[in-house]
């Protein structure tokens, strides 16, 4: 009996041993670069493959021209700190970057900590936040942004960059402000370009009463949302439904509790995906826009061999999108920031075509052919 007790005791002591190294691990990551930041960046992806591992994945893409099938490696994991313990430039001016990291693939650990937050925005360029949320107060019969109000409260004090309400406010009465609010994402993105926002959050909230049990009200609200980046329309997080329910001695009340609560829970969720989908772009590739004005199908066809070719290191895959009225777009799968690839196209040319970059928005990159 005392054997079998000792075993299960050794037992729940290794899967617990187990369960904390699965938890954290610390990892030495290498990267190159055109610049040290792109090089760093490299080196984190490297550590979260050295230290959580990676599998194969298989993406078949229908081109203008092919079908391709792309089999490549995917890391899943997070960067919660690294410091940079070797750095050197070869001759041919590129970076070589050694890093040593914490890696987990634990989401709650990066929600709770701090550090780990602020290196994942750091690594996504801070992106600026708007939030443009429709609120109905069915208890007030009145417009309110009880919700609206909370959400920029949660996000301030993570960290984010958030856009001052009164400068979203001072666009009221605009077409594309009441288009926004009523969830037309074009007009949202429009909204978000006026103010230099790479991401907006476009929601509506709903707030009611659930009647009265013994002196108090039953305050409820449900809320939604969907978060868009702005500069390429990438869908990066979705909330269908958050709820509220509050009682208080006053009725309004009630209600903006309510109210804050589903915003609170929207909240969570929204910074649990954008963590989730930034992290597996910093462990992977970030999808990069590039547009290339002044091109005919010549232009069009040789620039995405081009890419195609990885001359630019980081590019894992490249896909020709459309061609209309002399302006050519491709999606990009880079393993990088926008501004080390647009530094990696303004360095190199294809064979015959000299290609111009004209503009750097996240991560949208304009060039054009030059004649």
């Amino acid at each position: 009996m005392k054997k079998l007790f000792k075993n299960a005791l050794l037992a729940i002591f290794v899967l617990k041993a187990t369960f904390l190294f699965a938890q954290l691990q610390t990892a030495t990551g290498i990267g190159y670069g055109l610049t040290k930041d792109a090089a760093v960046e490299q080196a984190k992806r490297d550590a979260v493959e050295q230290g959580l591992g990676a599998y194969m994945t298989s993406n078949t893409t229908v081109t203008s021209t092919s079908i391709e099938d792309n089999i490549y490696s995917k890391a899943q994991g997070f960067v919660k700190t690294f410091k940079i313990i070797k750095e050197s430039k070869g001759p041919d001016g590129n970076f070589e970057i050694t890093i040593e990291a914490q890696v987990t693939d634990m989401i709650d650990q990066v929600m709770a900590d701090e550090a780990a937050f602020q290196t994942l925005l750091n690594s996504m360029n801070r992106p600026r936040i708007i939030f443009l949320v429709k609120e109905q107060n069915l208890i007030d019969n009145m417009e309110t942004n009880f919700a609206e109000t909370q959400l920029l409260s949660m996000f301030y004090n993570k960290g984010f960059d958030v856009v001052d309400r009164q400068l979203v406010q001072g666009l009221r009465g605009q077409q594309d402000y009441t288009a926004a609010l009523d969830g037309d994402v074009t007009a949202a993105a429009k909204i978000a370009s006026q103010l230099g926002a790479e991401v907006i959050v476009i929601g509506t909230a709903k707030i009611s009463s659930g009647g009265k049990f013994y002196n108090m009200f039953s305050g409820q609200a449900v809320a939604n949302a969907k978060i868009v980046r702005t500069d390429t329309g990438e869908i990066l997080a979705v909330v269908p439904a958050a709820r509220g329910k509050k009682p208080h001695i006053s009725e309004s009340t009630a209600g903006t509790l309510a109210a804050n609560q589903a915003a609170e829970e929207m909240g969570n969720s929204i910074i649990s995906q954008l963590i989730t989908k930034w992290s597996t772009q910093q462990s992977n590739f970030t999808k990069i826009f590039v547009v290339l004005k002044k091109a005919d199908f010549m232009s069009y066809t040789t620039f995405e061999s081009f890419l195609k070719a990885q001359t630019v290191s980081g590019i894992r895959n490249a896909y020709a999108k459309s061609l209309n009225d002399g302006v050519a777009e491709y999606e990009i799968e880079f393993e990088g920031k926008s501004q080390d690839l647009a530094m990696g196209l303004a360095r190199t040319t294809p064979d015959g075509l000299n290609i111009k970059v004209t503009g750097l928005s996240g991560n949208r990159i304009t060039a054009e052919v030059v004649e």
